[in-house]
């Protein structure tokens, strides 16, 4: 697993630096980039951590115990604020979606910036309460079974699958049913392709083994290579989103135009601010 997951690695390390240059520095800001511009950065800390997790797998060294935790602690900050940040997306571009003209008026003006950080600091809070609990992930001496570490991982259970993971689910299920019901006139926006790919993405790899995790943690009986795929998930998961968004950024427009003009295309959300314009002219002529 690990020999297949270092090329990818390597090319989503590049793909994710690629993404976070262009959004800082290239592309106009908006109140999604900011989204998928912190799950990038996420996504990045991941792929950091996992390459160098495959290094040391490869070629034994000595790390600091100091080193080692801060590492342990910033892989586990950026798998959950990548996933909390993902529903945080969905749930505002449902709300620019079906409630268009409360978005415009009564939004407020900073609620992006807000969520981000909400959701960085709940998941460093999460993440510390996970760690100390249960023990780093790699470690030979991982404890699964104090009663701190069970707690934590009911916990772990009913954020994920009872609040974040169906709020995802809903959300993004309304936006895609919304997609097909486009008509020729009002194609679907770019964002809302690209949203939903990465979610579909998101619940294949990474929600998938979550639930392989939450079996082999409750039921000893069940025995899953959840350790391996894990790693090799965690890695396409982390790797692929940015080629996500130049292939769907370059399908629109079969152009030569550079990276950066696909990854903002892929972004552009256009479509629902023509249809809410439409709709605003309609319920004033009524």
């Amino acid at each position: 697993m690990i020999i297949i997951a270092i090329p990818i690695s390597i090319l989503g390390i590049f793909g994710n630096i690629l993404v976070i240059l262009f959004l800082s520095f290239k592309i106009k800001k908006t109140r999604f980039t900011i989204y998928v511009l912190n799950i990038t950065i996420a996504d990045l800390s991941i792929l950091i951590y996992l390459y160098t997790y495959f290094m040391l797998f490869l070629e034994p060294s000595i790390v600091n115990a100091s080193v080692s935790y801060v590492i342990e602690l910033i892989y586990a900050v950026g798998c959950n604020s990548r996933f909390y940040m993902l529903t945080a997306l969905c749930f505002e571009r449902y709300l620019s979606v079906f409630y268009f003209t409360w978005y415009q008026c009564h939004r407020p003006e900073h609620l992006s910036f807000f969520l981000v950080s909400t959701l960085w600091t709940f998941s460093g809070l999460v993440s510390l309460l996970e760690y100390f609990a249960c023990y780093p992930r790699f470690y030979i001496y991982l404890d699964e079974n104090t009663l701190q570490c069970r707690i934590t991982n009911l916990f772990q259970i009913f954020v994920e699958f009872l609040i974040f993971i169906p709020i995802m689910v809903f959300y993004t299920l309304a936006i895609f049913i919304r997609m097909k019901k486009k008509t020729q006139q009002t194609p679907p926006a770019a964002l809302d392709i690209s949203i939903t790919a990465t979610i579909v993405i998101f619940l294949v790899f990474d929600a998938s083994v979550k639930f392989f995790n939450i079996i082999e943690f409750w039921f000893d009986a069940v025995h899953v290579p959840t350790f391996s795929v894990a790693v090799l998930f965690d890695t396409i998961s982390s790797s692929v989103s940015p080629y996500v968004y130049f292939i769907i950024g370059g399908f629109l427009k079969r152009t030569s135009d550079p990276l950066e003009v696909f990854l903002e295309r892929a972004l552009q959300d256009e479509g629902t601010i023509v249809e809410g314009t439409q709709m605003q002219q309609e319920e004033l002529s009524k």
